[in-house]
């Protein structure tokens, strides 16, 4: 079991974006503070080996309550194969939860557009 700690990166057009890379079930899955006035809309990619993972997004705005994230058509945003989801949110963490899962790493990308 690994820790797993997002990290901020930007596409080479810039774009930034939050990464948790090779999420495995039983990994300890730090969270996302989210800088600044990110957040009005965005999406999430979630792809990679399942192996029977189920992989979802959650929201918090004290960092210790967790909610299970809904897409604009109000289903969770949670993944056993590769999708992705469009998302209005603007939480001040984030965090992805894994479970259910054997031999699975799953790459999850959140990008997030608003006045930044």
């Amino acid at each position: 079991m690994a820790t797993v700690t997002p990290v901020v990166k930007r596409t080479a057009e810039g774009v930034p974006y939050v990464l948790w890379e090779a999420v495995a079930t039983g990994d300890t899955i730090n969270k996302f503070a989210l800088p600044e006035q990110w957040g009005l809309a965005g999406s999430i990619q979630i792809s990679g080996t399942f192996g029977g993972a189920t992989v979802k997004l959650q929201h918090s705005n004290d960092g210790t309550t967790w909610f299970d994230a809904k897409d604009l058509q109000a289903t969770d945003v949670s993944a056993t194969a590769n999708a992705i989801f469009e998302v209005s949110i603007s939480s001040a963490y984030f965090r992805i939860a894994s479970s259910g899962g054997s031999g699975d790493d799953v790459d999850v990308i959140l990008v997030l557009r608003g006045l930044y």
